[in-house]
């Protein structure tokens, strides 16, 4: 208990500090408010990884007045990919970037959300009142808002090392430049290069495979369905503007590859047949645009943080999308982990107060969106009908008390 007290005294701190003078590292390693040689110095910050939990990172350390670069191995911001649903606690977390009114400019509101049968049957809805502030929109919308706000973000700059001492840290990228700072933030995702500094950590197979695509066919507004199958889904969600973000599971083993040219026809030939619109959705979609991935998790890490290093969404604790809310746990590290570090504490208090602020709850949402996940893939048909028939059942209040906690949650 007393444990427990001080993370929230130390939380708390942060939060009443927020806005005050830039924080600087001492001569002894420590954080503290003030003057360093008889110069204001700004701590500077080092983030891997221009995702979504990268530029949130960016954003919420420009916002305490640190000097940020943030390092992406990608050449270039990509305008393809797929659609994205943040919940009201995303939403929240944006707020406090300051981006909020701008994400919710260009995405669609949410206004219902069912699981149906693959006849289109509705098994269970979703209580309104948890979709409240909730928002659909097309990834790469999201990322460019992101990006506006972010600062430096230099592309092409892929991290191949990461060297520490008690004065600095160092990343070295496959160009043979370095860049130096104070802190490094690793955000470079489920197959993370920083994670290797804190941990030997390997991604596990949740035991299927996921399609992503966009089209341009309008369902109905506000919409975010999921169909259950026999081992197998199908999502339809309305992002905006005409546009309808889909996705598609089957269960399949580790790297199955499509037949170049031919992923529209399986999926067509798997989905075609289930309930409208389905059917449209693929037909409007153009082949070179569907993305596929196998789906991976990662268990629960033995540390987010090491030395200079510390791990945010999902370098830190990569869930499967079962709950969608892969992104907002990433948007969520970076306000308390700025939060955290703006509190005057030292700086290896500081990440462990983020690690013990933030870890219950990614450990809370993977094991639900596991739960989830096990139940919506099962390949047996029997176990399928006795799975939609429990559905079907669900009390709303019991819903209501197993989604609040997540959706409802505020940093």
């Amino acid at each position: 208990m007393a444990a427990a007290l001080a993370v929230m005294a130390s939380v708390h701190l942060a939060r009443l500090l927020r806005g005050s003078r830039p924080f600087c590292p001492d001569d002894t390693g420590h954080w503290r408010l003030g003057h360093r040689d008889g110069n204001d110095r700004v701590v500077r910050v080092i983030i891997v990884g221009g995702g979504i939990g990268g530029l949130s990172a960016a954003i919420a350390f420009r916002k305490a007045a640190h000097e940020v670069v943030v390092l992406e191995r990608a050449p270039r911001i990509e305008r393809a990919g797929a659609g994205i649903t943040i919940f009201a606690n995303g939403m929240h977390a944006l707020g406090r970037l300051g981006v909020a009114s701008a994400v919710a400019s260009r995405a669609a509101p949410v206004r219902r959300s069912a699981v149906l049968t693959c006849g289109g049957r509705e098994l269970a809805s979703v209580p309104a009142a948890l979709l409240a502030g909730t928002v659909a929109i097309h990834r790469a919308k999201l990322q460019a808002v992101l990006a506006e706000e972010a600062g430096e973000l230099r592309l092409g700059q892929e991290v191949i090392e990461v060297q520490q001492d008690d004065r600095e840290i160092v990343a070295r990228t496959a160009g043979a430049t370095e860049e130096r700072g104070d802190l490094l933030v690793g955000a470079d995702g489920l197959h993370s290069v920083v994670r290797r500094v804190i941990c030997d950590a390997r991604p596990r197979r949740a035991g299927y495979t996921a399609w992503r695509g966009v089209a341009a066919v309008a369902v109905a507004p506000g919409r975010l369905t999921e169909s259950w199958g026999v081992g197998e889904r199908f999502g339809l969600v309305d992002i905006g503007q005409g546009w309808t973000y889909w996705f598609a599971t089957k269960n399949a083993p580790e790297h199955e590859h499509d037949v170049s040219g031919w992923q529209k026809a399986e999926i067509t030939a798997r989905f075609g047949a289930w309930h409208e619109p389905i059917a449209e959705v693929l037909d409007a979609t153009e082949e070179a645009a569907i993305l596929r991935n196998d789906v991976s998790y990662l268990e629960p890490l033995p540390s987010w943080s090491g030395g200079r290093v510390v791990l945010l969404g999902d370098a830190a604790h990569a869930t499967t999308p079962g709950l969608g809310q892969g992104a907002a746990l990433a948007i969520e590290d970076a306000v308390v982990l700025a939060d955290c570090l703006a509190g005057g504490l030292g700086l290896g208090t500081a990440l462990h107060v983020y690690e013990s602020v933030r870890r219950p709850r990614a450990k809370a949402v993977l094991r639900r969106s596991r739960q989830v996940d096990r139940a919506a893939q099962l390949a047996s048909p029997f176990a399928c009908r006795v799975r939609d028939a429990l559905v079907a059942h669900v009390p709303a209040a019991v819903q209501r008390r197993q989604l609040q906690p997540i959706v409802s949650h505020r940093v």
